[in-house]
């Protein structure tokens, strides 16, 4: 989903529901929406048009739950699509994949704000980024790709749902 503000960019919206389990996460896992099938988080109509250079200025990640140790998040943007690890799988990128990254973008733990005090699947939380200033260029589409990687241990919520909203300028 793209939402046009007047003057003011684009905000582009990609989203997944992670599996129904609780199986903790390790460092260095990835988080998705499948154990078997993953799906790569896809930002659609990135930059005004095809070949066009965008500037992401704010990253917002908002999580349909919120528990007592937030996750360390990151988000791996790359201009191509890649391989999709499977859910609670250790992310494993190969060499040409990552000569196709385009940034990373750092969702810390203690910048977590609850939204939502209820605890678990009742509750929300969201990690704001501002001034990120990661310049891309559209390659072979309009649209950039993402994976979601855990920094720290992480005990999930069953079925609990990411998604992440960038603001580009163009």
């Amino acid at each position: 989903m793209v939402e046009k503000v007047r003057g003011m960019g684009r905000t582009n919206i990609a989203s997944f529901t992670r599996p129904s389990d609780t199986t903790a996460y390790a460092a260095g896992d990835v988080i998705c929406n499948s154990t078997s099938a993953p799906v790569i988080m896809t930002f659609n109509v990135a930059a005004k048009e095809l070949g066009s250079v965008g500037i992401i200025q704010q990253a917002t990640l908002i999580n349909s739950a919120s528990v007592a140790t937030k996750p360390d998040l990151e988000l791996w943007l790359f201009d191509t699509t890649v391989v999709m690890d499977y859910d609670n799988a250790v992310f494993t990128p190969t060499d040409a994949e990552m000569l196709t990254l385009i940034g990373i973008i750092p969702f810390p733990t203690g910048d977590f704000k609850v939204g939502t005090a209820t605890a678990g699947a009742d509750g929300n939380s969201a990690c704001d980024v501002k001034n990120v200033g990661m310049v891309f260029n559209t390659k072979t589409n309009n649209e950039i790709y993402g994976i979601l990687v855990v920094r720290n241990a992480y005990i999930p919520v069953s079925a609990e749902s990411f998604a992440i909203r960038l603001k580009v300028l163009d």
